[in-house]
């Protein structure tokens, strides 16, 4: 249970907060913002307030029982408070996002825009800081062909891929304070380096790996 207190809090000022807001909020609740930091999203109050608890508990069960059904699970061992620390970022960021939707609901002013970057921004520097602790498996970290094929490959290409996501997490979160065409082309620049950067990386030291053995 103790490893599980974080989990709990979470969900218990998530849901609490659902519970005092409801009667609270209108009918329809905006949940969608586009890059201009406007409203083109709503949904019913019901669904605003309670999905993101619902999923956030679905998110936990899925990620506590992945490390029972990887082929290499004995691995997780060897990261176990890495991997918790993953999984409690992951909900904090849901967490966050939900009290945001919440708040803005009732009328206050919020800046979603700004707090989904800075969010978003924490969220690639903490686990780009964890990431080089990661041992090798099938559901969590940079899983290529080439990672997966080789520990050294995998080793590698993590210490290279953590600087990608701490670097990438910094310029999305400077560019939460960029006009918004800007904002835009650093944040989805960001995450396009921070998805095919590591994987590229990968392929050409299994490469070198392959090529030094042969």
């Amino acid at each position: 249970m103790k490893k599980h207190w974080y989990f709990f809090l979470l969900i218990i000022i998530s849901a609490g907060f659902s519970l005092w807001a409801y009667p609270q909020l209108p009918e329809k609740v905006p949940i969608h913002w586009n890059f201009s930091g406007e409203v083109d999203g709503y949904s019913s109050k019901l669904f605003a307030v309670f999905a993101t608890p619902v999923l956030m508990m679905l998110i936990y069960g899925i990620l506590m029982g992945v490390p029972k059904i990887d082929p290499r699970k004995d691995n997780f061992q060897k990261f176990e408070g890495v991997y918790r620390i993953f999984v409690n970022v992951t909900l904090t960021f849901f967490g966050a996002g939900h009290l945001s939707i919440i708040f803005s609901g009732l009328g206050y002013h919020v800046n979603i825009d700004w707090i989904a970057n800075i969010g978003l921004g924490l969220l690639f520097i903490i686990l780009g800081n964890y990431m080089p602790k990661i041992k090798a498996n099938y559901f969590i970290g940079i899983r290529t062909p080439w990672t997966l094929a080789n520990e050294t490959v995998w080793a590698r290409t993590h210490r290279f891929g953590g600087k990608v996501f701490f670097i990438g997490g910094i310029i999305i979160i400077v560019s939460a304070f960029a006009p918004s065409s800007i904002r835009a082309v650093l944040l989805i620049a960001s995450i396009v380096c921070i998805a095919i950067v590591p994987m590229v990386y990968s392929y050409a030291v299994y490469k070198k790996v392959v090529d030094k053995y042969n």
